[in-house]
């Protein structure tokens, strides 16, 4: 009995020590994090802010989809967490419309594309669903500012060419103070589900939300005359504020840079890492 037990004790010490020594080698391969490069496009969706009063459906205030690109540069802190330096150019479809979208009348609002430069810190594998798949999540801080900036305020008539003094059928009066900042600082989230193509390439999809702290164009009406459907004179007020806010969902492609991803293994024990030389002679002793 003495025997059996000093045997299981054995046993059990060296399936711990050998427990040990897998869960050490697996943190010290998360450990091994690399620099990466990453790069997507996609559509994206403008988010705009809108205050009615006294107005119909006619009048809306409208948010389409258009394209953006990210760059990223991701550098690992520890095996969960790392800083990323980021660019992002951001195309945003804006405008506010009277009546239909065949018989009416449309004006775009403020610039239509919007730069990004800023910073982001990283959670690794938040989530794994397999063994080539890993979703991170990242937090983002970056200041935007629009490809075109006009110093100063627009006050005049809100489409362009209409010098009408009295509202028409089907043409509404409409006088604005147009307002364009410089740019906004910017916060957003983004989760990123990457599939590894290998140690060193991988495929991306991503999902961002990015919204300004501040308005970049606020558009708020000084005059608005319209007629209704019983030929009377209508007035109500309009506002409309853009912080150049959207969401986006991007494809893309990560590249690892370290020396690690490129240290390619072909054979799983340490001893044979390497692959032999085929010039070397045979000095495997040969067994009978």
């Amino acid at each position: 009995m003495a025997t059996t037990t000093f045997t299981h004790d054995i046993l059990y010490r060296g399936l711990m020590g050998c427990g040990f020594l897998l869960l050490g080698s697996s943190g010290h391969a998360l450990a091994q994090r690399e620099t990466e490069l990453n790069i997507s496009t996609g559509t994206t969706l403008a988010q705009l802010a809108t205050k009615k009063q006294d107005l119909t459906r006619q009048f809306r205030a409208v948010a389409g989809f258009n394209t953006g690109a990210a760059l990223r540069l991701v550098v690992p802190l520890s095996s969960r967490l790392g800083v990323g330096f980021e660019q992002r150019v951001t195309g945003l479809n804006q405008s506010v419309r009277y009546g239909t979208r065949d018989n009416g009348l449309s004006t775009g609002i403020g610039d239509n594309t919007v730069h990004q430069s800023g910073l982001s810190v990283r959670l690794y594998d938040l989530w794994r669903p397999g063994p080539r798949w890993g979703l991170d999540v990242a937090i983002t801080g970056s200041y935007a500012w629009p490809y075109y900036w006009h110093n100063g305020s627009y006050e005049g008539p809100l489409w362009f060419g209409s010098a009408a003094q009295l509202p028409r059928p089907g043409i509404p009066l409409v006088l604005v103070r147009e307002t364009e900042r410089r740019g906004t600082a910017m916060a957003g989230v983004e989760a990123l589900l990457h599939y590894e193509l290998g140690l060193r390439h991988m495929l991306l999809l991503t999902a961002t939300y990015q919204r300004g702290l501040r308005p970049i164009t606020e558009i708020t009406s000084t005059r608005l005359e319209y007629i209704d459907d019983n030929g009377a004179v209508q007035q109500g007020s309009l506002t409309v504020v853009s912080r150049g806010s959207y969401a986006t969902v991007q494809l893309g492609y990560g590249l690892r840079l370290g020396q690690l991803a490129g240290a390619t293994r072909r054979n799983p024990t340490p001893r044979y890492s390497l692959d032999p030389d085929d010039t070397d002679p045979d000095t495997t002793p040969e067994t009978e």
